[in-house]
């Protein structure tokens, strides 16, 4: 899970239709570099630095601000409409003249919370778009010109946000003042029925509020990895144990828009992952039939796809393994899931791409080569592994990861979300590993009192250091849990008082939506243009 305030195809700088990219510190775009002739630049009102014309007007014996107010410029229309769903406001805008162009909208009962957003180039029609409004508010919302200005106030309008499918209920969130929280907006598949009940894909807010949210496909469960990514302006999601749940891209703003659909998809059953890979390519987590003599049973399957041409770069079949001895066969009569793979991930490293997978039910981690197909190494209990602490103190086999769940892949380290189920108790683990003399290190280890759950949950790595625990669980409450590591002290912690989840995502205030609270890039540039947006 990656942290950056930069723009998306909605976003801050440059987000309506035009599209102008920003830089990648989520600044808006700007030039220095003057036309011939020219002799002097002025100030811009959107943050660049605009060239002031070579030959002064008629009359004057200085340069004029082309960013300045234009007496003759004015708004012609205001067109606001709903998205797909009630929390994404488009706004379209008609220009007297070429300009460009900010949009404002304040919460009437939160002067605080205030969506902004702009489109930077030099039209007379625009499209800027608000994402993630809070649902049930009526916002005050007013349009204005950037470069060149109106000679007057901006120009106002009114929208009112609806409400949220009643499925969606509030998080209740808090968070340790001193140490504050580290993100914004959570992410994660959500039901109200762990085995039956429909699956949502929602993204809520700081005050507890779905501010995204999309349906699942009938018949995925909650049982999927849900990715943001900004480059694509949507998610992306797969799993769910159903032909459904076959690894698919959502746009923000326009719903589905890619889908792995190979030939026989209909047969196939997509397990509890699904992720896009750096390089854009895509990984998917299959059910796969193994068999040994007269036996069969679930094994697992990956496919690396590119969807741009829909053609699978890599194909594997645990079978292979079972060929090669590397993974014991089921035992006969109901054992017909004996390793349960529940997550997935495809690296690449210096000696080449590895694979890795989790193996709840095998309580194990499987390390293979993407080249070969051969497995690299495989860590757990009774695998011929030493553990020690950091400092070289051995470790009983009681701390080796009991059914394993949502791991994170650094290099040689492996942040594994630690059921604990002989333990009754469950663990987030830190683990350096060493294939070569077989030797794991617990770097760091975290639990807390009351936390226990056999068969769900995640963790992730987040960019401020600390680590975001999913403690999921098939009844009760979940708890989604920011762990300040160096401390030990829970930073932020977001409840579902209601419904059930399996994993989860916390995303910093600058990665979706274009809240000025919670940005502050956003809030910068807002404060800089809040006087030409005063209707």
């Amino acid at each position: 899970m990656r942290y950056a305030c930069s723009a998306v195809a909605l976003a801050l700088w440059g987000c309506g239709s035009e599209g102008e990219p920003s830089d990648s510190n989520g600044s808006p775009p700007s030039s220095t570099t003057e036309p011939t002739g020219s002799t002097a630049t002025s100030p811009d009102p959107t943050g660049t630095t605009t060239p002031t014309p070579s030959t002064p007007p008629t009359g004057t014996t200085g340069t004029v601000d082309p960013c300045g107010a234009d007496p003759s410029l004015s708004v012609l229309s205001v067109t606001p409409s709903v998205g797909m769903i009630e929390t994404l406001l488009q706004v379209d805008i008609t220009l007297s003249a070429p300009a460009s162009v900010a949009v404002q909208c304040t919460s009437d009962t939160t002067p605080d919370e205030v969506f902004f957003a702009e489109s930077t180039a030099s039209a007379t029609a625009h499209t800027v778009r608000l994402s993630g409004l809070v649902p049930r508010t009526d916002y005050s919302c007013s349009v204005a010109p950037t470069c060149p200005t109106l000679a007057g106030p901006a120009t106002p309008f009114v929208h009112t946000v609806g409400e949220p499918p009643t499925d969606l209920r509030k998080l209740t969130i808090t968070e340790d003042p001193a140490l504050g929280r580290g993100g914004s907006w959570w992410a994660a598949p959500f039901t109200l029925n762990v085995f039956n009940g429909d699956t949502w894909l929602v993204v809520w807010g700081p005050d507890g509020t779905a501010r995204w949210w999309y349906p699942a496909p009938n018949g995925v469960g909650m049982w999927v990895e849900f990715l943001w990514h900004a480059d694509l302006g949507g998610f992306v999601w797969g799993g769910g144990m159903h032909e459904e749940g076959r690894i698919r891209q959502i746009d923000l703003w326009d719903g589905e828009v890619w889908a792995f659909a190979p030939a026989g998809w209909q047969n196939e059953e997509f397990h509890h992952d699904g992720k896009r890979l750096p390089d854009g390519r895509m990984l998917t987590l299959e059910i796969r039939n193994n068999h040994k003599g007269n036996l069969d049973w679930d094994g697992f399957g990956m496919r690396v796809v590119d969807p741009v041409t829909n053609l699978v770069d890599w194909d594997f079949n645990s079978q292979s393994l079972v060929v090669s001895g590397d993974l014991p066969p089921a035992s006969g009569g109901f054992d017909v899931d004996p390793w349960h793979a529940n997550w997935a991930d495809y690296v690449e490293t210096p000696t080449g791409p590895m694979a890795y997978v989790s193996l709840c039910f095998g309580r194990r981690i499987l390390a293979i080569d993407a080249t070969t197909g051969t497995l690299a190494w495989q860590f757990g209990a009774d695998l011929g592994w030493t553990i020690q602490d950091v400092y070289g103190a051995p470790l009983p086999d009681s701390v080796y990861p009991q059914c394993q769940h949502g791991i994170d892949v650094a290099g040689d380290v492996l942040l594994v979300y630690d059921n604990g189920q002989d333990r009754n108790q469950s663990l987030a683990q830190e683990w350096q590993i060493d294939p070569v003399t077989q030797t794991a290190t617990l770097l760091w280890s975290w639990s807390e009192a009351g936390w226990s759950e056999d068969y769900i949950g995640d963790i992730d790595y987040l960019p401020n250091g600390r680590i975001f625990v999913t403690e999921a669980t098939q009844q009760g409450e979940s708890e989604l849990v920011e762990v300040d590591r160096a401390t030990g002290l829970v930073a932020s912690r977001a409840v579902m008082t209601s419904g059930y989840t399996y994993r989860s995502q916390l995303y910093a205030g600058c990665d979706l939506f274009q809240s000025v609270k919670e940005c502050p890039a956003s809030k910068a540039r807002y404060d800089a243009l809040a006087t030409l947006l005063a209707p």
